[in-house]
């Protein structure tokens, strides 16, 4: 079986999809609009103003709680288990995960140098400790909040809507389809370039998940563009507040550039499978999927 189709049956449960969808979408929401109240009020007390270390928090912890929850959330509603949403083998790949470091850190560290080079983002002042706390927060929390994202929806969102297909290729296009459409929506992005951009992440790192049977590859992509985004903002000493602005005219054209970058990583990716196809769960497939399994991400 491959990926996506770990939630599909005789029936397409197009309710109980979409309650999962609702659930795991509400639930993001609501802890994180909780944490950041609870975020200002500390600030307040603190007489603390501006983007702190503790409204860092607040965006990142939330976020990085979708991981439990999406896992409960499918075995909840369609009874699999939680730890088949990292991956078809139920185990995070760590030697995948390593040898994807390898390749996307340094094509992703020169991106996002020339990209905010060539963009103006507004600055600030920070202070010494501000500095050191939203770095420190940045390094802790940053990976943990892109595999939240991961999980959310190129996991449970991605495996809900192939689910409502009855054809294997009509499951992962409207699979893809649908976890990029929700992921850019959430977002509340109303610029054409940024959500271009959305679009085209969500699209290529659903079928990196496809082709490789499993998230890791997706949230090295996902947590190395946080990560080194937040720190090189922090060099840049930016105003945090107006580089999370979303709005129209924010984009440009410079978005082509991580759009590009996702899709050489997606080729990559396609190029490894070549052999094996997209990889499935022990003991199906093809002898060449399964020397995969067993060889620990030879393939890859």
């Amino acid at each position: 079986m491959q990926y996506q189709n770990a939630l599909s049956g005789d029936k397409r449960r197009i309710g109980r999809g979409l309650l999962a969808i609702g659930l795991l979408v509400g639930g993001m929401f609501g802890m994180t609009l909780g944490a950041v109240q609870i975020a200002f009020r500390v600030d307040a007390a603190l007489g603390l103003t501006g983007y702190t270390g503790t409204i860092h928090i607040a965006a990142m912890l939330p976020i990085a709680l979708l991981i439990p929850w999406s896992m409960l959330i499918q075995r909840w509603l369609y009874g699999v288990s939680a730890a088949s949403l990292t991956s078809v083998f139920g185990v995070f790949r760590t030697a995948l995960f390593g040898k994807a470091m390898l390749v996307v850190v340094p094509l992703w560290a020169v991106n996002l140098v020339v990209s905010n080079l060539v963009m103006d983002n507004a600055t600030t002042t920070w202070t010494t400790a501000g500095l050191a706390y939203v770095f420190l927060m940045t390094l802790l929390l940053t990976p943990l909040q892109a595999a939240g994202e991961e999980y959310g929806y190129r996991g449970l969102v991605f495996r809900v809507a192939a689910s409502w297909a009855r054809g294997p290729r009509t499951a992962l296009i409207l699979g893809i389809m649908v976890s990029s459409l929700v992921f850019a929506v959430v977002h509340f992005s109303t610029d054409p370039w940024v959500n271009l951009y959305y679009l085209v992440f969500a699209s290529t790192l659903a079928i990196i998940t496809w082709r490789s049977g499993g998230l890791e590859i997706g949230i090295v992509v996902h947590a190395v563009n946080n990560t080194i985004g937040f720190l090189v903002l922090l060099v840049f000493h930016a105003d945090f507040t107006a580089a999370n602005d979303r709005s129209d005219g924010v984009g440009s054209a410079i978005m082509l550039l991580p759009c590009a970058l996702h899709l050489v990583i997606t080729a990559w990716v396609w190029w490894m499978t070549r052999r094996t196809g997209p990889i499935v769960s022990p003991g199906q497939g093809s002898k060449s999927q399964r020397t995969f399994r067993v060889d620990g991400d030879k393939s890859l």
